[in-house]
């Protein structure tokens, strides 16, 4: 993707002395996951084409395409299995685990220390690596420290920092950068987006994230509408709300929040300059102070938006700390 080529070209300039360990990092939305598996096929491709892409047409990579590369496993939570997620949805079992299990690094070691079946390298790809709790990261530490010879590690991370030190040190970092907000709007224009600009803004120019928003785009608008009612009904705003993804909405609340403090403080929105003047009028209304504490109850919701017991009671609980941010007054 073009916001992708200098990342792309970091990790081809390692080519020659590739390290065990590379962490590509950048916010959600970039296509962190992408660029490593596209990387990780072009490493193990057999007629690899200029700039070393993939050439798509060799016997390794029809069998990465297929999933089934002898040398290439991929460890991530079964929430982001396509199986897990249709088997949990539908009742059977239990709920998919967000996190990545020490025994899915465990039953990597195997792996990491048989030869090569084509005679290249052995891959494991991990991602999110900030899903490994301490006990996973530790068992992971080994394969860091005493890299079987052949072996490249790969980890995706959106937030390196949750990352145990002792791992990030010992992994060389590409960071994907986002593109400008003219290139994200540019590229989703391309790819159909009704008002790109906004898109890009509210996704903070993480296009792929303005991508997947695209689909929320009447809900976050319902929620927009609500938040800037002067008489606002908490009760019968959550009512409209339910139905969305409640951690969605608690995220779209925060971006809400912290483009009111922007104004209260002189700045400009990031989020959502199409609404700037509504913005402006409510943000002088509002004490800092309690703004601030509503910006940190909505953060504490974040915690609990993944599984909560009563989505209403949530949402509800979250309109009537903002209604009355004014102590009582209507805002």
């Amino acid at each position: 993707m073009p916001w992708q080529l200098e990342a792309w070209r970091q990790l081809n300039a390692r080519r020659a002395a590739l390290p065990h360990a590379l962490l590509i990092q950048g916010r959600p939305g970039l296509g962190k996951t992408h660029l490593a598996r596209a990387f990780a096929q072009s490493v193990l491709c057999e007629r690899p084409r200029e700039a070393y892409a993939a050439c798509g047409a060799c016997a390794a990579c029809g069998w990465f395409e297929q999933g089934n590369h002898p040398d290439y496993r991929q460890l991530q939570p079964e929430a982001l299995d396509e199986g897990a997620r249709d088997e949990s949805a539908s009742g059977e079992g239990s709920a998919a685990s967000r996190q990545i299990r020490i025994d899915q690094v465990r039953e990597l070691q195997p792996f990491l220390r048989i030869g090569t079946h084509r005679g290249g390298l052995r891959i494991a790809l991990i991602r999110p690596a900030e899903a490994m709790n301490v006990a996973t990261a530790n068992a992971l530490l080994k394969s860091l420290e005493e890299p079987p010879e052949g072996t490249l590690l790969l980890l995706v991370s959106s937030d390196p920092q949750r990352l145990l030190p002792t791992v990030r040190s010992r992994c060389q970092a590409v960071t994907v950068a986002p593109p400008d907000a003219a290139s994200a709007a540019a590229w989703l224009r391309t790819q159909g987006i009704a008002d790109p600009e906004g898109a890009a803004s509210f996704a903070a120019n993480a296009p792929l994230a303005a991508l997947e928003q695209a689909g929320f785009a009447e809900a976050r608008r319902t929620l927009t509408d609500l938040l800037a009612e002067p008489d606002l009904d908490p009760v019968r705003g959550a009512e409209k709300l339910l139905g969305q993804p409640v951690n969605e909405v608690v995220i779209w609340f925060q971006k809400w929040i912290y483009d009111l403090l922007r104004m209260r403080w002189g700045a400009l929105p990031r989020y959502h300059p199409g609404a700037s003047t509504r913005l402006a009028r409510l943000a002088g209304r509002l004490d800092p102070i309690d703004l601030t504490r509503v910006a940190r109850k909505v953060a504490e919701a974040r915690g609990l938006a993944q599984h909560p017991l009563n989505p209403k009671l949530l949402l509800e609980d979250l309109l009537i700390q903002y209604r009355d941010l004014a102590g009582g007054r209507d805002v």
